[in-house]
């Protein structure tokens, strides 16, 4: 059974120049957690740029798949120590983009907690970024 929470999504990247890019949203969403997995999804907003798409995040203890409907669509699939290739469309075309998954850290438990993906992206075998996401998940409080 899922759950009404906050959900806060932090993407941090490093380009190659060591410049770096930070986008936070803060938003409400849909929670539901069991035995170790669990998933939670979220509307997309104006200012991440992905306005009209829902993000559904499914976890488990081996991994994290991210999907995206809507304006922008997308399954990315994080493994530790694992690459993965997976086809991004937008409204402006499509790429086959790569992510090397270097790091999980996972307490996401019955209340919520904290997800992170430490990874990188490549375009065409070459390194363009390396990327974080940070989830928090904390339950509403009850009115």
């Amino acid at each position: 059974m899922s759950k009404k929470v906050i959900i806060s999504v932090k993407g941090t990247q490093c380009l190659e120049d060591g410049e770096s890019d930070d986008v936070e949203l803060i938003t409400e969403g849909e929670y539901a957690f069991r035995n170790g997995r669990g998933t939670f999804r979220y509307e997309e907003s104006e200012m991440t740029g992905m306005d009209g798409t829902t993000t559904v995040f499914k976890f488990s203890p081996e991994e994290v798949v991210i999907s995206r409907e809507g304006t922008v669509s997308s399954r990315m699939v994080f493994v530790e120590g694992k690459r993965n290739i997976f086809l991004y469309e937008t409204p402006f075309g499509s790429a086959t983009i790569g992510i090397d998954t270097h790091k999980i850290t996972n307490t996401l438990n019955e209340q919520g907690g904290e997800l992170n993906i430490d990874y990188s992206l490549h375009f065409d075998r070459m390194m363009v970024s390396r990327n974080q996401f940070l989830v928090k998940i904390k339950e509403q409080a009850v009115s």
